[in-house]
């Protein structure tokens, strides 16, 4: 059985209102469950807003509100939330927006015992435009977040740093993570395709001889396929390449920029030879 939560809340402006005390509102959430025969697994309550909290000047803010955090921590999706009114989970519609997009995410119920038609999934124009504020809130901040993990990336780049995702094969990173060494028996087979490469060997019988002496790729066997993407991978020159812009990278080149350009020369004559 999913949980039943009770929930209750004063803030600074409305611990004087009438029959909205804490005690108020915990005997109400209490002979509700008792009258319907419910079991109440837990009574959340946030008692005011400290003044030592002054990151926003919003009453209704989250951030001020560790009961309510702790309730949504701990009560599972699909479970009931039984408050006496509304007004003790929002009161602006700010709140009152985020809040019913976490509670619907989780097909969470709430009960109010003072709005017993009090629908949280019914439609409304003004529910409808909170949400879609919230979720082009959402988006706005999803492209922050992008565009400064974009900046930071190109940054590393320009610093000859490799910005993310794996290795190159040949390639790993050192124990700390911030820099790029190579693997010494995946950087001699580098070395031996682009040697066979260089004396005129096709793709596919340098991958054939590969895996007839039994060097596997990270992944299996070797494919015309998989030799082409390293024989035209400039990173083992020393070069890296992001967003279409190439830097000296900091890492160690496997091949020298001689025996790469004689390579991509051949593989263009011998393209070029096909296409006639």
């Amino acid at each position: 059985m999913c949980m039943i939560t009770g929930y209750v809340r004063v803030s600074t402006e409305t611990q004087q209102e009438k029959g909205y005390g804490l005690a108020e509102q915990q005997n109400a959430i209490r002979d509700y469950c008792q009258q319907n025969g419910i079991k109440l697994d837990r009574i959340f309550t946030d008692e005011g807003i400290s003044g030592r909290i002054a990151d926003t000047d919003d009453d209704d803010a989250l951030s001020k509100r560790a009961a309510l955090i702790e309730l949504f921590a701990s009560i599972e999706d699909g479970g009931t939330i039984i408050i006496k009114n509304t007004s003790r989970l929002w009161r602006s519609d700010m709140a009152k927006a985020l809040i019913r997009r976490m509670i619907k995410k989780r097909a969470i119920k709430v009960v109010s015992i003072e709005q017993p038609r009090f629908d949280l999934y019914s439609e409304n124009p003004n529910d409808r435009f909170f949400a879609t504020l919230m979720e082009a809130v959402d988006e706005l901040e999803r492209a922050q977040i992008a565009i400064r993990l974009a900046k930071g990336r190109k940054q590393k780049a320009r610093t000859g740093s490799k910005p993310a995702g794996v290795t190159p094969y040949g390639y790993a990173y050192s124990s700390d993570k911030k820099s790029i060494i190579v693997v010494d028996d995946e950087g001699q087979t580098i070395k031996r395709i682009f040697s066979e490469a260089l004396k005129g060997k096709s793709l596919a019988k340098i991958a054939d001889g590969l895996n007839a002496d039994g060097l596997k790729t990270r992944r299996g066997a070797w494919t015309s396929g998989g030799i082409a993407a390293i024989i035209h991978n400039s990173f083992y020159t020393g070069i890296l390449t992001h967003d279409g812009t190439e830097y000296a990278g900091n890492h160690e080149a496997i091949i020298n920029r001689i025996t790469f350009g004689k390579v991509q020369s051949q593989l263009g004559k011998r393209q070029r030879n096909k296409s006639k």
